[in-house]
């Protein structure tokens, strides 16, 4: 999940809360930022002049001392006192004591001091000092030269500074004698951190926290080049981090942060009110679908200009929505039209193979041209029927009279109209039925449909000499109805769709699968109308697949009865009106059923029907529903009015199957509804049934 997801799919007023929220945020960071590194360079600055005022105080302290040095040793030196008993070689000690009492130390540090006479002999010292040959040679060469000097000399135990003066005679001014005085640099430092260092000396390894300052010394030092390198780090440490300016800068930002956000968040809201009313307005639309409630008019200008817009698009959905309906009512009546012009050739078509077979069954060539016939006008039925069932079944027209049906029944029943398919490409066929009755509520015909599309699904798609497995189990409160095949199987992007309409598996190029696409369609639509559902599972190419149908199983007492075929018995002659526009449908169906024995008249329009029927009494009357003079309802109810039609059976005989179309045979009389092209079998059996005296029972 990414970090910006939240504001490309949270609400408007989340989004606009998030952002002002994300900008508080980043300009308070910014502000306390800025706020930190300007308090940083403070205290910078502050270490580095604290540092430097307080290296600049050492380096005077060291020159002080310096100064108070030489200033001291001058003034002993310019005694007249201490030059006159230089001169007096007798009792020189005695007036030299004085002297050397009063010159051990220097504000503190430790100095080494001897008098010496002019050719730098040792006379007396201060009793600290510790003077060797080279530091007396030099000594001997500043008093022939006549200067005082100083010079650094490097010993082991530390450099030492050694400075001598000219003790001279004031009446001959002539040098009678020298004041060398000694001390260890060590001793001048004013802190442990730092160091002197002098010309000729390797300089002092730098650092980030060092200082180095000249030292101001009398002018008998400058030759030295005295310098002081002072360890600032100590002094730097002793002005501590401002802490509570840092955490008083971050209180103020988050205080800031927060307000911020609160603020974001009251004005988000506030602009987003209109498109709040706006998302409302959509989700009550997506419940209610598109009617006659449009957006409001109101808010901002960006807020109206998009109201104005859903409401314009949704007066152009509306106006499409009202025109497709338009569109579906003409599609379902041009879909029940064509069904019936194409039954209509259908049925003679039909009705004469069927009377081929049975004239000539002797002629196996000519029974072989009729079954070829018979085969085609029942595929092509099917087509017919499954175009208008998928229609219907996808708008919701179709209704189930749900009663109690055992599946066993269904599925034995499925199996023997897919037999001569199964037959014909050679498959093997393994049932494995539930050893008890399974019952669902549902329509008997409805799920014979079902359960043969998937059968005859499967053997369309599986090679000749393929296997096919029906189980029928239950699994809990479910009937389970799996059907599987070792055939072509079903291509992964072909599986989520494989319920959609018109969707089939690759063609080979001599369609030996047939169809349209329709059959999984009604399976899945059906299914779903009696509450169960459907799954297809494959696992590729030529891995075969498996459909799974579950249904809720109807619970009951004791299993449900299929229901016994009625025994056929011996055809009793009828006298029988055939009515149809059609004339060779009406001709082939008066040679069917003469042919099956009975005596029939044929009329093609129904005036023509009403006056035989006024004249001659007839059984059973064949009625074409679609009749151009008069419908075939109406003249059911003229032919009641006549004396000889009162007694007569009417059969409707039409190319319209729906339910609708048999609910409105009902009503108006018929005792059964044939759909064309009728098969003879189907024709003379429900004659022979109707002739028993129960003609109501066939409507049901």
């Amino acid at each position: 999940m990414t970090p910006w997801l939240p504001l490309r799919t949270g609400s408007l007023t989340r989004r606009f809360a998030i952002t002002a929220a994300i900008l508080a945020a980043v300009a308070v960071l910014l502000v306390a930022a800025v706020s930190f590194w300007l308090v940083k360079r403070q205290h910078i600055a502050a270490v580095a002049l604290l540092q430097q005022g307080e290296a600049a105080f050492h380096a005077r302290t060291v020159g002080n001392t310096l100064h108070t040095l030489a200033a001291r040793m001058d003034e002993v030196a310019d005694s007249p006192i201490l030059a006159t008993a230089l001169v007096d070689s007798a009792g020189r000690e005695t007036y030299l004591a004085p002297f050397l009492n009063g010159l051990r130390q220097i504000n503190g540090i430790p100095v080494q001091v001897l008098f010496t006479d002019f050719e730098g002999k040792p006379i007396a010292g201060n009793g600290l000092e510790r003077f060797d040959s080279e530091q007396l040679a030099w000594l001997r060469a500043r008093i022939e030269q006549g200067d005082k000097s100083a010079a650094i000399f490097e010993r082991p135990g530390g450099a030492e500074l050694v400075g001598a003066t000219l003790l001279r005679y004031s009446r001959t001014n002539t040098p009678e004698g020298a004041l060398v005085y000694k001390l260890r640099l060590h001793d001048l430092r004013p802190d442990p951190a730092s160091t002197l260092t002098w010309k000729r000396q390797a300089p002092a390894a730098a650092g980030g926290s060092r200082l180095d300052l000249p030292v101001k010394v009398p002018h008998q030092f400058d030759h030295l080049g005295l310098r002081l390198h002072v360890n600032a780090s100590a002094s730097g440490q002793a002005l501590k981090r401002p802490w509570s300016q840092y955490s008083l800068i971050g209180g103020i930002a988050a205080l800031l942060a927060v307000l911020v956000f609160l603020l974001g968040s009251r004005f988000s809201h506030g602009l987003t009110q209109d498109l709040r009313k706006l998302e409302q307005f959509a989700a009550k639309l997506g419940e209610e679908g598109i009617g006659a409630h449009r957006a409001e008019l109101a808010g901002s200008s960006e807020t109206v200009t998009l109201a104005r817009s859903i409401n314009l698009m949704l007066d152009r959905l509306q106006l499409q929505q009202a025109h497709l309906q338009q569109e579906h009512r003409r599609k379902d009546e041009f879909l029940a039209m064509l069904a019936h012009e194409l039954r209509n050739p259908l049925a003679p078509i039909s009705s004469a193979a069927q009377l081929l077979r049975m004239l000539f069954a002797h002629e196996p060539r000519v029974r072989e041209a009729s079954e070829v016939i018979g085969r085609q006008v029942r595929h092509m039925t099917h087509l017919v029927d499954d175009l208008l069932d998928v229609s219907r079944v996808t708008r919701g027209l179709v209704t189930i009279d749900k009663t109690a049906v055992e599946l066993g029944a269904v599925v034995r029943e499925a199996v023997e109209q897919i037999v001569p398919v199964i037959k014909a490409r050679g498959h093997s066929l393994t049932l494995d039925l539930a050893p008890h009755p399974l019952s669902v509520s549902g329509g008997r015909t409805r799920l014979i449909q079902v359960a043969a599309n998937v059968l005859n699904n499967a053997a369309k798609y599986t090679p000749e000499g393929g296997k096919l497995h029906v189980t029928l189990a239950q699994d809990g409160d479910r009937a389970v109805l799996r059907v599987r095949d070792n055939g072509i199987g079903i291509a992964p992007d072909l599986l989520p769709v494989v319920f959609d309409l018109f969707t089939q598996a690759q063609r080979t190029p001599d369609r030996a699968q047939g169809g349209l696409g329709l059959g999984l369609a009604l399976v899945k639509k059906v299914v779903e109308l009696h509450d169960g559902t459907v799954e297809a599972h494959s696992g590729g190419p030529g891995q075969g697949s498996t459909f799974t149908i579950r249904l809720p199983l109807l619970h009951t007492a004791a299993g449900v009865a299929v229901p016994a075929a009625t025994a056929a018995g011996p055809v009793q002659a009828r006298r029988i009106l055939v009515v149809d526009d059609n004339v060779d449908a009406a001709r082939t169906l008066a040679l069917v059923l003469e042919t099956a024995g009975h005596s029939v008249t044929v009329e093609h329009s129904a005036q023509a029907a009403l006056h035989q029927a006024a004249h001659t009494p007839f059984d059973v009357i064949l009625l074409d529903i679609g009749l151009p003079d008069m419908s075939g309802h109406a003249l059911a109810g003229a032919l009641r009015a006549l004396p000889h039609g009162a007694g007569a059976v009417l059969v409707a005989v039409s190319g319209y199957g729906q339910e609708e179309d048999r609910r409105r045979s009902r009503e108006a009389g018929f005792a059964a509804h044939l759909v064309k092209p009728v098969q003879a079998d189907e024709l003379t059996g429900t004659i022979g049934q109707l002739g028993v005296g129960q003609p109501g029972a066939l409507m049901a």
